[in-house]
This record gives structure tokens, sequence and C-alpha cells, in this order.
């Protein structure tokens, strides 16, 4: 088969599965799916190693593979797609952008946190360039991913650096210190800092998240504070406060009527006096 004639009959068949992939209506296999195009590779290489045809042959495959929940497997077909599509000089800003967050989001869900790291900072590096279509938000929290990644590749020192510096950001991009945005970034330094070793750090971020809840009125954002500081408490030694915390929760949740949560606070409550008792 000529070259000629062997790209239209990859387009062909490629832009039929492309367009079921990406039509929000469409419903397919995945399994069938993702062998239709293993089948589509040979064509695919036999237009060249690095032709674009490959490229969007891998990157689709990528991205069927990440909607199965397959990302050990689809990973790898990502990248080579992306380095492709980079020594072409293809892409556009906003290309560059997705694609990268893709990858990132992809590598954390197969825990290669330094890959993920990677793309994910590359993704927040083109997001603030000129071409770029994402809000401040979005922003925002492809950085809160960075700092997730970060923490869970076990470098704390850097994720809590990185955390401080975004909290700064997002309370000037949201302009308040009472939005309701702010819980899972102030709690993922409390975090940073517990692994660190600095339990009083890890409390003064705690303190800020229990403020934040009650600003808000927000019975999860509190109940679960309290937790944390009960948690940390006892794990410091001290029990009368991890007693008072707990003590509070047990109140708050009776307060809110809802059983579930009572039955829960009285359970973790009970635990502690059970330690209390076998450390005795």
């Amino acid at each position: 088969m000529a070259f000629t004639d062997s790209a239209q009959e990859f387009a062909r068949r490629f832009n039929q599965l492309l367009d079921t992939v990406y039509d929000a209506d469409a419903m397919f296999s995945g399994t069938a799916m993702s062998a239709d195009l293993a089948a589509l590779r040979p064509l695919a290489e036999g237009l060249g190693a690095e032709s674009p045809e490959l490229a969007q042959l891998l990157w689709l495959q990528f991205v069927v593979y990440s909607k199965r929940q397959m990302d050990d497997e689809g990973l790898p077909l990502g990248l080579r797609a992306l380095a492709i599509r980079s020594a072409l000089g293809d892409l556009t800003t906003a290309d560059r952008c997705q694609k990268h967050y893709a990858i990132g989001e992809s590598a954390l869900q197969s825990e290669e946190y330094d890959t993920a790291i990677e793309h994910l900072r590359q993704s927040a590096h083109w997001a603030d360039q000129e071409g770029a279509t994402l809000s401040a938000d979005q922003k925002l929290g492809i950085r809160e991913e960075i700092g997730y990644a970060l923490h869970e590749a076990g470098r704390f020192a850097e994720a809590l650096a990185h955390n401080q510096q975004l909290l700064t950001d997002a309370r000037q991009v949201f302009g308040s210190d009472t939005d309701l945005r702010l819980s899972g970034l102030i709690n993922n330094l409390a975090q940073n800092a517990y692994e660190l070793g600095e339990h009083a750090q890890s409390h003064s971020y705690l303190q800020q998240r229990l403020a934040l809840g009650q600003a808000l009125q927000d019975d999860g954002i509190v109940l679960d504070t309290l937790f944390q500081q009960g948690v940390l408490a006892h794990e410091t030694g001290d029990d009368a406060l991890a007693r008072s915390l707990l003590t509070q929760r047990v109140a708050i949740a009776r307060a809110s009527g809802d059983e579930n949560l009572l039955e829960e606070a009285q359970a973790t409550l009970a635990e502690l006096s059970e330690r209390e008792q076998q450390s005795k």
C-alpha cells in the first residue's frame, strides 16, 4: 500500500474511533475500543515512528485507558504521544496545558508521583502563558494537585512551602479568608507540618481550619477538624485536651440531629477512653 493510501486509510479508520470516544452521547465498550485502536497500531507505525498519526493514536489509546481506569497501561502511551507531539512542534499553548494536566492526573492515579509533579508543573506553567484559557480558580486547582503530589511523594518540606505560597495566593484570588475552598488547602498544610514533626505548626493550621468551619457554620469541617485535633493531642500526650475536643464533637453532632454523626462521634470518644485505660 502506498504511503498516501496508508495515511488515508489510517485517517478513515481512526476518525471513526475518535468521533466515538469524544461523542458525549456515544456508548461503547472500552475493551473493544482498546482492541480496535491496537489493531490500528501497525498502520500508524508504518507511517513513521515519530509521525503525527502515531501520536494521535497513542494519545487516544491513553484517553481510553484513562476512561477505563487503567492508568498503568495508558500512562506510557500518553507520555510517548506527548513526546512526539512536542518534537513535532504543533502544540498550542492550550494543548500543552491540557495534555500535561491529563498526564499528571493519570500519573497520580498510577501513584507515579514524581511524574505527576513534573507534568502538573508544566501544566501550571503553560496555564500562565498567553493563549491559555483557564480561570484563576482552575489554575489554583492545578497548583493544589501539585501540593498533593508532593505530599504523597514524601517531599513534605517542598509540599509545605508550596502550599504556604498557594494559600497566600488563594486568599488573594478569592478575596476572603473565609472561602469554603480554603478548607482543603489549610488541611493539607496541617498534614504537611504533621509529617515533618512540626506538631505546633500543624495545630495552628488546624485552628485556622476550625475557625473557618465555624465562620461558615459548616459542621462537616468543624467535626473533621476537631477529630484531627483530638488525634494530634492524643499522639502528643495531652489526653485531657483530646477528650475535651472529642466531647465537643459529640455535642455538635447531637445538636445537628444527625444520628449517624452522633453515633460516630460517640464511638470515637469511647475509643479514646479505651486507649486511656490501656495506657494505665
